[in-house]
């Protein structure tokens, strides 16, 4: 009996990233990316995913935004936060809020990503260890 592969939403504007990340964990994990917010959302409403990545900085939309809204549609969701250009003061907000659970630096290395992917399955009461 195979369990059934814990699954990630990542929305990035840009498509190598989603094609690098796709590349990467498509083993290990049931992925699927979104190039915009309509494809997020769609997503998002068909199946709520164990984890949900987006970028910080796309064209028209914050994705500080887009999280805040996926963690009125999928509670139960990890939702991290992904940028190169960061504003610490509404980062660190939104963490407070339990908006973002996770940050990772773009671009990412993949033991980083590896290692926040880990640590985002963990139970929350352990999450706050690491």
């Amino acid at each position: 009996m195979t369990m059934a592969k814990r699954s990630i939403l990542y929305l990035d504007d840009e498509a190598m990233c989603l094609d690098v990340f796709q590349q990467v964990f498509s083993e290990e994990y049931d992925i699927r990316t979104a190039l915009t917010l309509d494809e997020a959302r769609r997503a998002l409403s068909e199946r709520p995913p164990d984890i949900i990545i987006s970028d910080q900085t796309m064209p028209g939309l914050q994705g500080s935004d887009f999280l805040r809204e996926a963690a009125t549609a999928c509670p139960l969701s990890i939702r991290v936060m992904l940028t190169g250009s960061v504003y610490a003061g509404e980062v660190l907000r939104e963490i407070s809020t339990g908006v973002i659970n996770l940050f990772i630096s773009k671009p990412w290395a993949e033991t980083d990503m590896r290692r926040a992917l880990e640590r985002a399955m963990m139970p929350v009461t352990l999450r706050k260890l690491f």
